[in-house]
């Protein structure tokens, strides 16, 4: 048997056990939630988790949660990031090194430093739910880097901010017509990214005593197993398709192929000064 061969065998089996690995939890889940013993498939255990008086708000709640985190992990990592990549690349390595602490400190330890230094100086701020957004932008801080900082090594970043300073724009117009334009699958990668951890993150919540939807899905789960798993299921297959819709659109977008570059002028040239007309 040749090389390739073997090589494709061996993919195969791979494909086939982690695809055994994922669905078969998620199966399992779908036929404990979806099921009762004297009914078959019923969506009874889902009737009963929404109408319970806590899913809604903690829901709303924890989307608040997300919309805010993302907000301030791109309040603080983007501007960074641009600064680092055009004028500072020789730290960027540290900034990268820097980026994955959170991945090494536990939320235990993180939260009992926190909540010394909170009770002494602000001690009203650890009650509010709102309290968890710096935290969860430091949860969410390695994935959010190395999706921004991707996608600015993936354009060429000095060449366009040269070419909006000799059309007369200034860095902050440069930054919002420009950048943010060129960054637009990043952001939605990181935006992706940093609400589906918010969105199941408990560990953080519970210690801080606060209810979101993850303790709301533990909480039910101890009186009402079903209506959890079933939940449960029902957020893993949303945020997959989530994933699997927006890696649909860049795999489609790379087979178009990049555009012509003589196309590419008229579109950043009029945006930065309307005076200016380029022919083809």
């Amino acid at each position: 048997m040749s090389g390739a061969g073997s090589r494709s065998i061996v993919q195969g089996v791979v494909l086939v056990v982690a695809g055994l690995l994922f669905a078969v939890p998620l199966v399992a889940s779908a036929s404990f939630g979806f099921t009762l013993p004297a009914e078959g498939f019923t969506l009874t255990p889902i009737a009963d988790a929404v109408a319970d008086s806590g899913f809604g708000p903690q829901v709303l709640q924890s989307l608040a949660l997300a919309l805010l985190t993302t907000i301030a992990s791109f309040a603080l990592l983007i501007p960074t990031l641009v600064w680092l990549h055009l004028r500072a690349r020789r730290w960027l390595p540290i900034a990268e090194a820097l980026s994955v602490i959170p991945f090494v400190v536990p939320a235990v330890a993180l939260v009992n430093g926190a909540n010394l230094a909170f009770r002494l100086t602000v001690p009203g701020f650890l009650t509010s739910v709102y309290s968890l957004v710096p935290f969860y932008v430091i949860l969410t801080l390695p994935l959010v880097y190395r999706a921004l900082d991707t996608g600015l090594r993936a354009i060429d970043l000095n060449t366009l901010v040269t070419a909006s300073a000799s059309l007369g724009s200034g860095p902050i117009r440069t930054f919002f017509s420009i950048i943010l334009p060129n960054l637009r699958p990043a952001l939605l990668t990181a935006a992706l990214l940093s609400f589906t951890m918010v969105l199941g993150e408990y560990v953080l919540a519970t210690l801080l005593l606060h209810n979101t939807f993850p303790v709301f899905l533990v909480q039910i789960g101890q009186d009402r197993p079903r209506a959890a798993a079933a939940l449960s299921l029902i957020t893993i297959v949303g945020t997959w398709l989530m994933l699997s819709a927006f890696t649909g659109r860049g795999l489609a977008r790379r087979r178009r192929g990049p555009a012509a570059p003589d196309a590419a002028v008229p579109v950043v040239a009029p945006i930065l000064n309307p005076d200016v007309r380029i022919s083809a």
